[in-house]
């Protein structure tokens, strides 16, 4: 083995490890193209993006009914007609203004409120892309129309309290 073996072994793991942390630091590009040239993402954004720290210091404090209340109408006054729904990190849905019969600590402790989230599409991108954002058209299964759904992720990367998804017919 030559001398220059270790340096070139090295050169390479920096490059490799600027590579990803370069790649993590941007969005998805269907996500940044989506939120610069559709009027309903913009507008979800926009609506949702001014509340991300209040609701992540909500989301933090839940351990009782009360603490879940004060999330709740938190939730409630940011979706206004539109769609809200809280996820915890792993998917486990906190609140779903969607279902509202199902919004109560007791439910979201059984995670009754609705199924886990975790492979929905904009949170998925919200959660695994650093700057925290993602987007997706679907048809909903709970509306049963087509919607477009913004998600922004609640704290750190790697380091979350969930996400937020908020969603328009």
């Amino acid at each position: 083995m030559n001398k220059k073996a270790p340096l070139i072994v090295m050169i390479a793991a920096l490059s490799f490890s600027s590579f990803n942390a370069m790649a993590a630091g941007e969005c998805a590009a269907q996500v940044v193209s989506k939120l610069a040239s559709n009027a309903t993402y913009k507008a979800l954004n926009a609506k949702l993006a001014p509340k991300v720290a209040n609701l992540t210091a909500k989301l933090k404090a839940v351990k009782d009914q009360p603490t879940y209340a004060s999330l709740l109408s938190e939730v409630k006054a940011t979706a206004g007609t539109d769609r809200l729904v809280i996820t915890l990190a792993d998917g486990t849905v906190v609140v779903d203004t969607g279902k509202s019969a199902n919004n109560n600590y007791g439910t979201y402790a059984a995670k009754g409120v609705n199924e886990n989230h975790n492979s929905r599409v904009a949170i998925m991108l919200a959660q695994t892309h650093e700057c925290g954002l993602g987007v997706e058209t679907k048809y909903s299964s709970t509306d049963k129309s087509q919607e477009k759904y913004v998600a922004i992720r609640l704290g750190a990367y790697l380091d979350s309290a969930g996400t937020a998804r908020l969603s328009r017919k």
